[in-house]
């Protein structure tokens, strides 16, 4: 335990530079990011050690601990990995921000990340809920940084509002495990009495509140306003681990406080993922935001975690054995792979956004003439996210669809087999719109010519920021050449020791059950083998360039696919779920027919928002005004109320006495 105190002293010393002078703040950005580095570095270093085995004490103050196992572990390192990379591309990004709140800034990063640790290092409920919250209002301050612009604290203060909910909701299902407990320590509440309906109101709470703090649908609708409000350093870290510690609070519930598991619990789970996934990347194909595009990709990416994760809930309820094993593998080597390529994206993006002082897509194209390293790391980063082989991408989906298989296979009853087909129609949607999205975001923001000025003044982003890309892009092609260390380091934190071999790996599955995955190496060798064939196929044909015929008239940029006209014909299929609202303008200009210029605005409503939220909005803003129009400050209304009660209380007392 003393790295991790070590770790927590590191990035106690990036707190402190919050209290430097305003002289001195760029030596406080300098301290607290190289603090938030080193102590990032602590964390991933040691949770790496448990993972080999090598135990740690916990430590107890009082009825109060901290303690570390296997399923804390996996995320300690996905914490620490992610805090290296986000800090050191922090330390080129953040200076942007000199003169406006820098030292708050560094300051505010190193409580998010510290906080984040102490989350996972908790061992009672006291110390989980207190570090849970100051892990929330660490990040309402993080996002609400640039609280000059009035979206982004409306969009903080909404987060706010939705995540003190969620925290409400975990309350709640701590304090009906700890009443059936002897104390609210981890330990003592595995051995809970919980029996009949009070399972069920734990699971109903802890899933609220774990759901809301993932962004699964429909509690998903402060995430795509908060995540492109906050810098984007922070985003990538909300993103690629605050979302991740969600899934650890829940299987902490599943795992140790709620083992014997209900049927309907797991169809819940299962289903409420698969749908996520699904809503969550038919709404980034249409977004024109680039953070809100990678924002809805998380809602995606954590519905296909939390499919993985019911999926293997399903299968324990159902088949029993070791078979369940291949769901929550699935779920927690897809959310490491996640957590990797989500912070690759959302720094590419700061660096879009970096070069060119914008998030808007329509603006761009041509991007990888003026900042050709960023065009190559988010080319990776998009690959990973639309799940391309060879890609870290790949790899969960792959292990997903293993466990979809597998229980299928084992479970012949029909509703089974039905739900699984759901799934699978609802994951191959899924898989078939993430391919479209990222190719839309990567060809319209780097392919082509430019769109506007913007672009042609954009600039490559600094070396920090570049190398902390490459260090991702890095990571992500090799855990997708390679995803055994991964998938093994998973297996080691459940604690498995059943058939996974490291040798030998097929590139299909044969329903044995045990953790089979893709051999990328010879895929890859495949591939290169085809490259080969084609370009000694076509050295010796001779290419003639020209410009494009166009009917007599040179090309302009103007003339390209828009975002909105690639994605058009997936809003048209989905018309009636995402309910598009249009508005076209004609403005007469010099004749009544020609040389009209022609204003177009379309807008996709978040259906969820408009239907079930703001409604609710409008009803309880309804109460509130009835309520004050009762409490008037008239004492001639307040003695009425006075009278109208003790008439009841009279009335009452004469009838049942």
């Amino acid at each position: 335990m003393e790295c991790f105190l070590l770790a927590a002293a590191c990035f106690g010393v990036g707190i402190i530079t919050l209290f430097f002078p305003h002289g001195l703040q760029r030596a406080a950005h300098w301290l607290a990011n190289l603090a938030a580095l080193a102590g990032s570095g602590m964390v991933a270093a040691k949770a790496w050690q448990v993972l080999a085995g090598n135990g740690v004490e916990p430590l107890y103050w009082g009825s109060y601990s901290l303690g570390v196992d296997g399923w804390s572990a996996i995320f300690l390192l996905l914490t620490g990995i992610a805090g290296v990379i986000t800090s050191l591309y922090a330390l080129g990004y953040a200076q942007s921000y000199e003169g406006s709140r820098l030292r708050l800034l560094g300051g505010m990063w190193n409580l998010f990340v510290l906080s984040m640790v102490l989350v996972l290092l908790a061992g009672d409920a006291f110390s989980f809920l207190l570090f849970w919250e100051i892990m929330a209002v660490a990040s309402f301050m993080l996002v609400n940084h640039e609280s000059e612009k009035r979206s982004t604290w409306t969009a903080a203060y909404q987060y706010l509002v939705m995540t003190s909910v969620g925290t409400a909701a975990i309350m709640i299902a701590f304090l009906l495990t700890g009443a059936a407990s002897a104390n609210f320590s981890f330990e003592a509440m595995a051995h809970n009495k919980l029996v009949g309906w009070w399972q069920h109101g734990v699971f109903a709470a802890a899933f609220i509140g774990f759901a809301l703090k993932a962004g699964l649908v429909p509690l998903h609708v402060w995430l795509p306003n908060a995540h492109p409000a906050a810098p984007s350093h922070v985003s990538a870290l909300m993103s690629g681990v605050m979302l991740k510690i969600a899934l650890y609070g829940f299987g902490r519930f599943m795992f140790s406080f709620l083992p014997t598991w209900n049927y309907w619990w797991c169809v819940i789970v299962l289903l409420v993922g698969a749908v996520s996934a699904f809503l969550g990347v038919l709404y980034a194909q249409m977004e024109n935001d680039i953070k809100r595009i990678l924002a809805y990709s998380s809602v995606e990416n954590m519905g296909v975690i939390f499919a993985a994760f019911g999926c293997g809930m399903l299968l324990k309820v159902l088949a029993g054995g070791n078979w369940f094993l291949l769901g929550f593998v699935a779920a927690l080597v897809h959310a490491f792979n996640h957590s990797i390529m989500k912070v690759l994206m959302f720094m590419s993006a700061g660096s879009i956004m970096h070069g060119t002082g914008s998030k808007n897509l329509e603006l761009f194209g041509g991007l990888a003439k003026k900042m050709p390293y960023t065009a190559l790391f988010t080319l990776v980063g998009s690959l990973a996210l639309a799940a391309i082989p060879l890609t870290n991408g790949f790899t969960g989906e792959w292990l997903l669809l293993q466990s979809f298989i597998t229980l299928a296979s084992v479970n012949a009853a029909q509703s089974t087999r039905l739900l699984v087909a759901v799934c699978f129609i609802l994951l191959g949607f899924t898989g078939a719109l993430a391919l479209g999205c990222f190719v839309r975001f990567y060809g319209i923001a780097f392919l082509g010519r430019a769109r506007s000025e913007l672009t042609e003044h954009a600039h490559e982003s600094d070396g920090f920021m570049l190398t902390a890309m490459g260090i991702s892009s890095i990571l992500v092609v090799a855990c997708g050449l390679y995803p055994v260390p991964v998938v093994q380091t998973i297996c080691n934190a459940l604690a498995i020791n059943q058939g996974f071999a490291a040798q030998g790996l097929a590139l299909e599955w044969a329903g044995t059950g045990t953790l089979a995955v893709f051999n990328p190496v010879l895929l890859l060798i495949l591939v290169a083998g085809i490259g080969l064939v084609i370009y000694l196929c076509t050295a010796n044909i001779c290419v003639e360039e020209d410009v494009t015929w166009n009917c007599g008239t040179y090309p302009t940029e103007r003339q390209q696919y828009s975002a909105t006209g690639f994605s058009k014909p997936v809003r048209r299929a989905f018309d009636y779920l995402l309910k598009p609202k249009r508005q076209v303008s004609y403005m007469r200009k010099d004749h009544a027919y020609f040389g009209r210029q022609l204003s177009y605005k379309l807008e996709i409503p978040d259906m969820v928002t408009e239907k079930l939220y703001a409604p609710f909005q409008k009803r309880f803003v309804g109460v509130s005004a009835f309520l004050r129009r009762m409490q008037q400050g008239s004492v001639r209304l307040y003695v009425s109320y006075v009278m109208a009660a003790m008439v009841l209380v009279l009335v009452w007392g004469a009838l049942y006495k």
